[in-house]
């Protein structure tokens, strides 16, 4: 125990390194989450620090009150600027100390529920997670939900397993701040109920704990959403709660985007996705463990929510979505390390490795080609190359068990019967064996992507455009899809100009562009419109006309700046002079 204990400390350790890989990074790629919560903690921090008003810049003429979650996490990076001085920094330093909290308490969780190799493995592919180290300095509120939702379950499973009222009290403090921090998580209500039933019974029905449990967790987070819609109600803005429909409906059948995206999700950013093959040896070989009984009943719970969100939780810009089945997929593959631990070795090694060498070479070049076949098909290339992998695991364990499989009826005598036995032991351990390195590579090769994928010429767009830009001036910028592919309603609203601009202003959804629109908003004081040509050129036609209507007052290869004080036709003389002499002015503040 207590050299597992110097190796959770050492696999903590390099969690925590891994995770503050880039945390100085600005808020300078164009993610809606992180510049909505980077800019309701500057206007906490400039417009009011109470807690119970947050504004967004998004907010056109009005004061820009908000439906959100409990904004506890954007308020705390306020309150370090109230104290330190504005630094962008803290949002993500906050985020970072969350993910190391949250790191300790899973080391502890997979120490408590499994063997010291599962428990080893399990850890290590926690701390290798690409989700779990995304959101570890990402400024998003799932750091700070996902603390208390990794608190809520260890101290849950405690309290189960001892009925400790000090357990008790974590466990519900913990639940009723992951569902007030993000209203996604209470689906972790539906695993402590098969928990509950698993290790208690319906008697459990008849004791008031449950009960109080149940409401004490609940009741914080429904007062809060009820006050939250009501700023809806009375201002228009939300981000993404009420004016937007992420709920399943009778097109889950008819659609099958929402299956596929929802597995294609949880296989590329959470298994990794050979970790398949060593979870499915877990539940195959140590489905009585109660590791294992309780990480199905958390994976259960995790893919009801999937489903119920499924408008959400497909879409693949949702992947951070998918962080709630990390916890699980890590307790399954730790079950599985121990299977591989336990299998026998056979004395002839080398005959079994040769044999696992032309299943793994014939399984590879099954895969190499099937990206190129669909591709040709015109299918879907991009993902199938992750899927291949996880085929290249199944391949190989598969022929092992036809290839080495022990048949009494056949074998000439019984030693050659547990020849074959443990032959075919070895051979499974080498395969999932290499499926569970394939698996760590996979993640880190996905964490160094996720450092590199980010674009950032539209911040660059952005930092060219504000020297030309006059001080205290709504501007309109360009939004999202007005609706999903099934004519449901999405929250279009970007923020990530606004906050780069330091302006305040109105989105245009994608499918509402046009020049009628446009004078609309300068109805309403809009001076300048700053326009992602991607955005333009999903309604035909708007890019030309606002060319020939407005002064294209600073243009880069993403966005257009243009300026709606005067139209084309008015831009001579006077006007067209003062823009000369602001343009001018602009050169020189740069």
């Amino acid at each position: 125990m207590k050299q597992l204990g110097l190796l959770l400390i050492c696999l903590f350790i390099l969690g925590a390194g891994i995770r503050a890989i880039k945390i100085e990074r600005p808020v300078n790629t164009p993610s809606w989450r992180e510049a909505d919560l980077s800019s309701i903690a500057r206007n906490y921090y400039r417009e009011g620090m109470n807690l119970f008003a947050p504004r967004i810049d998004w907010r056109g003429s009005g004061p820009g009150y908000t439906e959100i979650e409990f904004p506890l996490y954007p308020w705390s990076i306020a309150v370090l600027h109230k104290i330190f001085g504005y630094h962008e920094l803290f949002g993500r330093i906050l985020a970072y100390i969350f993910s190391l909290i949250g790191l300790a308490i899973f080391l502890q969780l997979a120490r408590y529920l499994l063997p010291p190799a599962g428990a080893v493995a399990a850890s290590l592919f926690y701390v290798l997670s690409p989700l779990a180290i995304f959101i570890s300095t990402a400024i998003h509120a799932e750091g700070l939900m996902f603390l208390c939702y990794l608190a809520a379950a260890y101290f849950f499973i405690r309290w189960i397993d001892s009925r400790s009222n000090k357990h008790y009290v974590i466990a519900l403090i913990a639940t009723a701040l992951t569902i007030l921090t993000k209203a996604t998580a209470a689906h972790i209500g539906i695993f402590f109920a098969l928990l509950v039933l698993s290790q208690i019974g319906w008697s459990a029905l008849r004791e008031a704990k449950i009960w109080f449990f149940a409401i004490g967790s609940l009741l914080p987070a429904a007062a809060w959403y009820y006050y939250a819609h009501q700023l809806w109600l009375s201002y228009g803005n939300s981000m993404g709660l009420s004016n937007e429909n992420h709920w399943v409906g009778t097109d889950f059948f008819s659609h099958a985007e929402f299956i596929t995206g929802i597995v294609r999700l949880d296989v590329s950013n959470v298994w990794m996705p050979a970790g398949v093959v060593i979870a499915a040896l877990g539940l195959l070989f140590r489905w009585k463990d109660r590791a294992v009984r309780y990480a199905l009943c958390w994976a259960i719970s995790v893919g009801i929510f999937y489903v119920v969100a499924a408008r959400t939780t497909s879409d693949a810009w949702a992947n951070y979505y998918h962080i709630f089945a990390v916890p699980a997929a890590a307790l399954l593959v730790g079950a599985g390390a121990e299977v591989i631990r336990q299998l026998r070795t056979s004395a002839k090694l080398v005959r079994s490795f040769f044999a696992f060498s032309i299943t793994s070479a014939v399984a590879l070049v099954i895969a190499t080609f099937i990206p190129f076949i669909v591709e040709a098909l015109g299918g879907y290339a991009k993902w199938l190359p992750k899927l291949s992998l996880l085929l290249v695991g199944v391949a190989i364990t598969t022929a092992a068990l036809f290839l080495f499989r022990s048949d009494a009826a056949d074998a000439a005598t019984e030693k050659e019967t547990a020849k074959n036995r443990v032959m075919m032991q070895t051979l499974i351990g080498f395969a999932a064996a290499g499926c569970l390195c394939l698996t760590f590579f996979l993640q880190l090769n996905e964490i160094q992507r996720d450092i590199n994928r980010h674009d950032r010429r539209l911040f660059a767009c952005a930092d060219s455009f504000s020297s030309y830009m006059t001080d205290k001036t709504l501007i309109l910028a360009s939004g999202g899809e007005c609706q999903d592919p099934t004519g449901k309603p999405v929250a279009y609203n970007s923020s990530y100009m606004f906050y780069w601009l330091d302006r305040k202003g109105f989105n245009v959804c994608e499918e509402e562009q046009s020049l009628e629109s446009v004078r609309s908003f300068i109805a309403q004081g809009v001076a300048y419109f700053v326009a992602e040509k991607t955005a333009m050129q999903k309604k035909p036609g708007f890019e030309a006309a606002m060319r020939a209507n407005y002064q294209v007052v600073r243009e880069c290869d993403a966005a257009i700046l243009f300026g709606l004080l005067a139209t084309t036709s008015e831009q001579s003389g006077q006007s067209a002079t003062a823009w000369n002499g602001f343009s001018m002015l602009g050169e020189f503040r740069r």
